[in-house]
């Protein structure tokens, strides 16, 4: 697919006043290409994507932000006042110092400001920083112009509008990946990073002595041990593979592309969406998930999508699908994923939900925190 940001002639009739911003943050991600795929969206809306940091304040941005057609987005900022480590967030004062300097922009900012809410509390939290991180969600919500939400079941609770999160494998800058092979098997597969909040040790506590498993990621030392160890117990070390380092992107699409069934064993009480689920869905033959709100919402598009609402119910969807291999391997579900998170879908609802935002910031003030 060829990207030509260059040809919008809507763009122009639309603002013949000079060019829209987009200040941005994070501006980038070295763990995930979320964000790069991100930017190549807002330029396909017309706008010129700048960062939302200290550094590019200084270096004229902050005039920036008082120019009424220009938008602040911002993901993930609810993770600033935490620093991570060894499998835990804690508090953190100069992080802490950074969020407040961020929620000052957006107040005093005439550009309008979009919160993508991705998660309903910070990852790898607990106790006092795990309710202080909903709350910390709760108030960037508040002070946002618009906030976006990748699940449709939540746009009523965050007042949200939804946008698709968009594939990683439609992307027109994704690299190629060679196909996948033949199998009798099938090869299940846990991808991305390995911490706590997946529960993939509860997965390995109930496996199946007679199905092949990958598990790829970079781990924190202490999860991991906690990994081998059930592996040890349960004799499992001919059948896992613990893959345990950090993939690039190449590797991660590749194992992804390898895999032919990815399990998504994620619980709802963190984040709206799997970040994996759109590297497999219209690739991998086979998902099966926890019955998360959107996997159920998922489920009800995507034939290839199986969803268990307890642990302990996962070995007989297992041995389900290996006794019926390779029948189950033959998925329509890339044309369904192409509509509704392929490139060309997500590239026209990003440019009409910016188009309406436009048209509402001649009208619109600012909202008052109370």
């Amino acid at each position: 697919m060829t990207l030509d940001f260059n040809e919008r002639p809507e763009v122009s009739e639309r603002d013949p006043s000079g060019i829209r911003h987009v200040l941005l943050c994070p501006f980038s991600n070295s763990t995930n290409r979320y964000i790069e795929i991100q930017k190549d969206l807002y330029r396909s809306a017309g706008y010129e994507v700048l960062p939302l940091s200290i550094k590019g304040l200084l270096r004229g941005g902050f005039i920036k932000l008082f120019g009424p057609k220009n938008l602040l987005v911002f993901h993930w900022l609810e993770y600033r006042p935490f620093n991570r480590k060894e499998g835990s967030a804690r508090l953190s004062l100069v992080g802490s110092l950074l969020f407040a300097f961020y929620c000052s922009l957006i107040l005093i900012a005439r550009a309008k400001t979009i919160y993508f809410v991705h998660d309903h509390a910070v990852h790898d939290t607990s106790g006092f920083s795990r309710r202080l991180s909903k709350r910390l969600i709760a108030f960037i919500r508040r002070i946002a112009d618009y906030r976006v939400v990748h699940a449709p079941d939540f746009r009523a609770q965050y007042n949200a509008h939804y946008l698709p999160h968009p594939l990683y494998w439609d992307w027109p800058s994704q690299a190629p990946t060679t196909p996948r092979p033949y199998r009798p098997t099938p090869l299940f597969s846990m991808l991305g990073v390995i911490r706590p909040y997946k529960k993939i040790d509860a997965v390995l506590s109930v496996w199946p002595r007679t199905c092949s498993l990958i598990i790829a990621g970079k781990g924190t030392p202490a999860y991991l041990a906690t990994l081998e160890e059930i592996i040890r117990k349960r004799s499992l070390q001919g059948v896992v593979q613990l893959d345990a380092r950090f993939l690039s992107d190449g590797e991660f699409a590749q194992k992804i592309v390898d895999s032919d069934v990815l399990i998504l064993p994620h619980e709802s009480d963190t984040m709206l969406v799997s970040g994996a689920f759109f590297e497999a869905i219209g690739l991998v033959p086979l998902l099966i998930a926890r019955s998360t709100p959107f996997m159920v919402w998922a489920s009800g598009k995507f034939e290839n999508v199986i969803i268990f609402n307890d642990v302990e119910d996962l070995p007989d969807i297992l041995l389900s699908v290996t006794e019926s291999w390779p029948a189950v391997a033959e998925s329509k579900s890339r044309r369904t994923a192409e509509n509704e998170f392929g490139w060309i879908a997500c590239s026209r609802l990003y440019r009409e939900f910016f188009t309406t935002v436009e048209r509402r910031a001649s009208a619109a003030k600012k909202p008052v925190v109370q």
